[in-house]
């Protein structure tokens, strides 16, 4: 990190980092992905020849992941100079704000331990403080544990820091600002989530990194992710740009503010009773950290009336690390039914939004779960973009639909993600549209291919407003879909239960609003919304027209 001029907050200086505020989005190379397993199952017997290996890789694709995972391994084989190498790059490579960072950051800190390079190690561990306190905040309670490191490292080399380090702690002490449960125009919202996961915890008190990429058994816990004000729906607002004075800001940025391990017990009495409950599942190549706010930003969109819940299973969170993650879905299952026995308990519904790979890991879960304890019910299942087998799919669909109110499958013609995996596992995947889409007694096909996604394609589910007001009409309302405004059946001259996105179907907020109106007013609520349009300022006129448009079409239907 020697092209970086950097110091801590702790000595009064703002990070200058130089990087981009988004990587480029890009799609994994096959041959990558298989050299990448390769040198995970190299590791194991041979680790000098699996660094020869990952230093090929890196030569083809300079990522950010495969340095913190090659670096990682480089430390624990002892190899601390080669960690160095791996590791330095990466302030040039991520922003401050970006929790990878503060990973690289530590395991610096650790390297120079290793190397015996005292002040080196220090002075790492003073700005992987500095990364963990702009994304945080500087009142964060995470933040004692990097203190009380910090202190006997000062105390030896750098006694002139002890009342800047004694400060910090007092104002962590003193209480950070209590977040708001309840939505607020001009504050944070804060979204509790129920969380299972079967990653193995790191030790570090930091939510974003709390949880690494390894297997291991089932935890759970709470955790809470703030949506700044004047959030759009379909957006994770983080920074941009990334200015000198930039830092993850709760009333711009949505921030995983906290989180908290519970016993089983706890977990349960807290977040299934009856209430219902709306739990997603993250795809490949995504962290603890990345589904918890996209978990988060789901349920706000959705004003989820309920228990917003999430499961992370142990991705290893690069996009060459796809055969890993698939490799964990059956070694996955056990943690993953036993979180489910859990929250399908009490009287409120379970409502599963998968996405992508986690897919498989609902779906395997799932299966003998529903087997194994066939008094239980799950409420809709949404399976969004699913990296399934069509096969498998449809080998094992009964056994779910059979104790599911409702099963819909969203997939896509432009999902490049699903393209390549289709190359990788040799058939065409439930998620695209390519070929002949599913369809099956029970299931309702939604094709979202009108829907301008993300380069990849793969994210449409939770970027586009017609789509999640879609899912909203699913999960919340429990429409039919000749019920929904966001989808039409397509014209196939026969029976069909094919539908497809409208692109001008309803927004999420519009949906939202027509769908409380029918709730509480019944057949009442178009007199209600025409009210309301009537009212409405200039600036509200088209909003209210497109209520009205929602209500009159759900109640001729």
């Amino acid at each position: 990190m020697k092209h970086v001029k950097v110091m801590a907050l702790i000595l009064g200086v703002i990070w200058a980092g130089n990087a981009t505020a988004q990587e480029a989005t890009k799609l994994p190379q096959i041959a990558l992905i298989e050299a990448f397993a390769e040198y995970e199952a190299l590791y194991q017997d041979d680790p000098q020849a699996a660094f020869a290996m990952a230093d090929t890789i890196l030569a083809q694709a300079d990522d950010p992941d495969l340095r913190l995972i090659f670096g990682r391994a480089a430390l624990d084989a002892g190899e601390g100079l080669r960690a160095k190498d791996y590791l330095d790059p990466l302030a040039d490579q991520l922003a401050q704000t970006d929790p990878r960072l503060t990973q690289a950051l530590d395991l610096l800190v650790a390297v120079h331990d290793l190397l015996g390079q005292e002040a080196e190690a220090l002075t790492y561990a003073l700005l992987a403080f500095d990364t963990a306190a702009a994304r945080l905040g500087e009142e964060n309670p995470a933040l004692l544990a990097r203190l009380e490191n910090l202190e006997p490292r000062a105390e030896k080399l750098r006694p002139n820091l002890l009342p800047r380090i004694a400060d910090f702690r007092a104002a962590i002490l003193a209480g950070p600002r209590q977040l708001r449960d309840v939505p607020n125009k001009r504050e944070p919202t804060a979204i509790d989530l129920w969380y299972g996961t079967n990653r193995v915890a790191t030790g570090s008190t930091d939510p974003s990194q709390f949880y690494g990429t390894d297997l291991g058994g089932l935890s759970l816990g709470k955790l809470t992710v703030t949506i700044p004000p004047g959030h759009l729906a379909g957006l994770i607002e983080r920074p941009s740009g990334w200015f000198f004075t930039d830092h993850l800001d709760p009333n711009k940025h949505v921030v995983l503010a906290k989180l908290e391990e519970l016993t089983n017990d706890a977990f349960a009495e807290g977040c299934c009773d009856e209430a219902d409950r709306l739990l997603f599942v993250h795809g490949y190549n995504v962290s603890f950290h990345d589904g918890a706010l996209r978990a988060a930003q789901l349920a706000f969109d959705l004003e989820f009336p309920g228990q917003a819940m999430y499961y992370s299973w142990p991705s290893k969170s690069s996009i060459y690390g796809y055969l890993n993650d698939a490799n964990n879905v059956v070694p996955s299952r056990s943690a993953m039914e036993e979180f489910l026995e859990i929250a399908t308990r009490g009287e409120g519904k379970l409502h599963i939004i998968a996405h992508s790979m986690g897919n498989r890991y609902a779906l395997e879960a799932l299966e003998t779960f529903l087997l194994r304890n066939p008094d239980r019910r799950i409420g809709q299942l949404i399976l969004a973009a699913p990296d399934v087998d069509r096969a498998g799919f449809q080998a094992r669909f009964s056994s779910i639909r059979d104790n599911a109110d409702g099963i819909t499958l969203y997939a896509s013609r432009h999902d490049l993600a699903l393209q390549v995996s289709r190359r990788l596992n040799g058939g065409y995947r439930l998620g695209d549209a390519n070929g002949e889409i599913m369809h099956l007694a029970g299931l309702d096909t939604v094709d979202a291919s009108q829907i301008e996604a993300d380069a990849l394609g793969h994210s449409y589910f939770g970027d586009a407003p017609q789509l999640l007001g879609d899912i909203l009409g699913v999960v919340r309302l429990g429409w039919a879909p000749q019920e929904r405004c966001s989808v039409a059946m397509r014209n196939t001259g026969e029976a069909s239960n094919i539908w497809e996105v409208r692109e001008d179907g309803c927004p999420v907020e519009q949906v939202r609003v027509a769908g409380d109106l029918i709730r509480k007013f019944g057949g009442k609520a178009l007199s209600e919304a025409q009210q309301r349009f009537n009212k409405a300022s200039d600036d509200q006129v088209d909003f209210w027209l497109g209520v009205l448009d929602v209500v009159e079409s759900r109640l001729e239907k």
